[in-house]
């Protein structure tokens, strides 16, 4: 959880939602008449937007109620298929040139439809209220060809890719508000953002942001199921203006505050209270009671016939943290139910399909939610003032991967829910560049999203960190060659301290027994590591005390540094191999050690006192190795693609060194298993540029691989191809010393194999007649010259 106590209270002057009573008919009562429709083009291009502007003479109270009134939709597409689709009130405005806005017109009922099909389409209008129903003549229109690439969709991979199958590897950040101007703000953010490749944001519907419903005479809001035309429009604004630069938008339709009363608390001003009016006596009545769940599923509706057609909507994420509303701990059954409800509604009414998803703020919730069917992918948010915490995020990915068998993502991570020490702890953002490199190589769907846009990522400009970093990933096809954690250590390059940050939240540790490995690595992962140790007398439910199974290679010490909050009387109890080597009393922000011999070792540590104490980190010093490589593996194990980090430069090691830097780390080689045999290429690329830093060849024997590494004074990127032969120069195709290993291609390439020519040849490039290409194989020229066999035999 972030610390979310100064919301924006500086708004836009903003037009009042315009009464809906001008469409009402009073005398006499009659069936819908729909008067005419105006398309805004006759023309639509494949999955760009058809929008109908409806005049209709119709009886209603409230343009927004789906159980007054419904305007409606039928879509037949060239093929036959038919999508129903909901029309919806809107206001129009003017946007000005200062971001604010100017009403114009008393508002109109619209559709909305984007077609996935070219031919000649059809459709049937009707409006239906409680008079009856009418309908409109059979209209028409044509779709055309287009270059866009469609809705975002889950494939057989834990990875995402558009309709038309390329890939969407999301990079970016949340923008959950604004700061002041919603138009001059979000195109200054997203100005930043697409400069430097990225293509992802995370934002909020809150009350005090694109919110469409609160309490009556708030802010220009009017209660339930009267929606907020100005928030709706600059909505409208946001999702057209993403589309335009290629962003895209997971859009958080709940956040905790409005169903609080203790934890950024907002209940007070939420319509759904019975207090103001609304159908719930208490917090938790928000889940259970069927009135305010078909007020939610009414806005919902809303929700998606006004912005369902847009392909800039990623996904919808139906809390924010649901964890944080009230006695969510005993109410989390409920809780699971309404959002096993909420999202087969949302795939009942969205004929597009958009992902959904939601998130808690701790480790320890809720596999009941998370494994709902409709849930498409997890979420992780991770708020550590780990030195390295792009290791715990990692952790995270995979823990997440394992338990849900579904593509997840970090939604949120921070040092600390605290963004106003940002600036003085990691003033260059190294915490920032480590952790969105970690997560992009961890299996995760995308990159890890940092939480601080406003007040610390875009005024220090740590939005640069974006560019080297997608300039690498634009190279990796992770769906197509379906890429996930494959197993990678280190050797050399000097002894070092093995650091586990513990990330299980209160409550959620769910092991005893933890492995450190040589490289410093813990298993099961540091997700089922609890941050709180349990005292002897309060909280004794969750009391895991961990013990940690190690060889230390010689001599060193076992540290545990608490963290920054205490129970009453805590303890430090370490115990070696059944012995008791300390028992203290406990402070905050202290380092207690031990020393431990060379050898194997079960070290156990526990509280004997009265309460908790949060526990920041767990060090083992001369035993883990000064690298961390994140890798993953191609299905085919005929690639690799990783990053490798040298540990100490993090942001607490410059900031505890003044700002200088760690030594480089040198002499190191990386080691891994389960790769096809033969040939590979290795390509090393600067994660401060993007660009390639150097490359070399090596052999796969036996599965294994054993690469020497480049001095590392930060950290690289690395490419790995197998059966890669690359031909340098223009000379003789046939002569071994042409060709970088010195070996010629084998007379039959196996799958997967590639011919890279290096520099790029002048000319027709020709293929030896006498070589054997495998049945199907095929050389295709990519833009960089690399020929890959995908096909049959074909030289371009």
């Amino acid at each position: 959880m972030k610390n979310l106590a100064c919301f924006p209270i500086a708004f836009l002057s903003l037009c009042m939602l315009h009464s809906v009573n001008a469409q009402k008919v009073n005398k006499p009562l009659a069936v819908p008449v729909i008067n005419a429709v105006t398309a805004n083009n006759n023309l639509v291009s494949k999955f760009n937007k058809l929008e109908l502007v409806i005049d209709l003479t119709a009886a209603f109270s409230n343009a927004y109620d789906y159980s007054e009134i419904v305007v409606q939709c039928v879509f037949t597409a060239p093929s036959g298929r038919k999508d129903t689709v909901d029309g919806f009130f809107m206001q129009d405005y003017t946007l000005n040139v200062n971001g604010s806005l100017t009403a114009v017109g008393s508002g109109s009922f619209k559709v909305r439809y984007a077609p996935n099909e070219p031919g000649s389409w059809i459709y049937n209008l009707s409006c239906t209220n409680a008079e009856g129903t009418g309908v409109y003549p059979v209209q028409s229109f044509q779709c055309v060809a287009s270059s866009e690439p469609g809705f975002i969709r889950k494939n057989s991979t834990n990875y995402l890719s558009f309709d038309n199958g390329t890939q969407f590897f999301p990079v970016g950040e949340n923008m959950g508000w604004q700061s002041s101007n919603v138009v001059t703000d979000y195109t200054n953010w997203i100005s930043d953002l697409t400069a430097n490749g990225a293509n992802f944001i995370r934002v909020w519907m809150s009350s005090w942001a694109f919110g469409l419903e609160w309490k009556n005479n708030y802010n220009g809001f009017s209660g339930l199921k009267k929606y907020k035309q100005s928030s709706a429009y600059y909505f409208d604004w946001l999702l057209d203006y993403c589309k335009q630069n290629n962003v895209y938008v997971m859009n958080a339709l709940n956040n905790h505050g409005q169903v609080s009363t203790g934890v950024n608390p907002e209940w007070t001003d939420n319509p759904y209270n019975a207090a103001n009016g609304g159908p719930a006596a208490n917090t938790w009545d928000f889940f259970t009671d069927n009135t305010a769940k078909a007020f939610h599923k009414n806005r919902l509706r809303y929700i998606i016939a006004r912005y369902g057609y847009s392909q800039a909507i990623q996904s919808w994420e139906l809390f924010n943290e649901v964890d944080w509303t009230d006695q969510f701990a005993t109410r989390r059954t409920d809780v699971k139910n309404w959002h096993e409800e909420m999202a087969n509604y949302i795939k009942s009414k969205d004929v597009y399909k958009h992902l959904v998803t939601t998130s808690f703020a701790r480790d320890m919730y809720d596999d009941a939610t998370w494994n709902i069917p409709a849930i498409d992918f997890t979420q992780t948010h991770y708020y550590v003032d780990a030195p390295n915490i792009e290791n715990t995020i990692a952790s995270g990915v995979q823990t997440y991967l394992t338990n849900y068998q579904k593509p997840t993502l970090n939604g949120e991570f921070g040092l600390g829910p605290d963004g106003n020490v940002l600036s003085a702890v990691d003033p260059s953002g190294v915490h920032i560049h480590n952790a969105i490199w970690g997560t992009s190589f961890s299996g995760s769907l995308g990159s890890g999203m940092s939480w601080w846009w406003d007040t610390y990522l875009h005024p220090r400009s740590l939005f640069n960190y974006y560019k080297p970093l997608t300039t690498v990933l634009n190279g990796i096809e992770f769906v197509k060659d379906d890429y996930k954690k494959t197993s990678a250590s280190t050797s050399g390059g000097g002894a070092a301290d093995a650091t586990i940050v513990p990330a299980a939240d209160f409550g959620s540790s769910t092991a005893l027994n933890f492995t450190i490995d040589g490289a410093g690595n813990i298993s099961p992962a540091a997700g089922q590591l609890g941050k709180y140790l349990y005292g002897s007398q309060w909280n004794t439910q969750y009391k895991t005390p961990p013990t940690f199974n190690v060889n230390y290679p010689i001599a060193g010490q076992f540290k545990v540094v608490t963290g920054s909050g205490t129970g009453t009387s805590p303890t430090i109890d370490i115990t070696v191999d059944g012995v008791v080597m300390l028992s203290t009393n406990a402070a905050i922000s202290t380092t207690y050690s031990v020393n431990i011999p060379a050898g194997v070792h079960a070290i156990k540590v526990d509280n004997l006192g009265t309460d908790w104490i949060l526990i920041s980190n767990y060090v083992f010093t001369n035993i883990g190795s000064p690298l961390t490589v994140y890798a993953l593996k191609s299905a085919n194990n005929g690639k690799v693609a990783g990053y490798i980090l040298n540990n100490n430069y993090n942001w607490k090691y410059l900031q505890s060194s003044g700002g200088a830097v760690p030594p480089a780390i040198n002499g190191a080689s990386l080691q891994m298993t389960g790769l096809q045999n033969g040939a590979c290429s290795v390509d090393f690329y600067s994660c401060a540029t993007g660009l390639l830093v150097s490359s070399t060849t090596n052999t796969v024997t036996t599965g294994t691989l054993n690469l020497p590494l480049p001095s590392i004074a930060w950290d690289l990127a690395f490419k790995i191809s197998l059966n890669v032969y690359k031909f340098i120069g223009n000379g003789n195709w046939n002569d071994p010393a042409n060709w970088s290993n010195n070996n010629l291609p084998p007379s039959l390439l196996p799958a997967g194999a590639e011919i890279s020519i290096d520099p790029p040849l002048n000319g027709e490039c020709l293929l030896n007649v006498a070589q054997t290409i495998s049945a199907g194989a095929k050389l295709t020229v990519e833009a960089n010259k690399k020929f890959r066999i995908t096909g049959d035999l074909n030289i371009q």
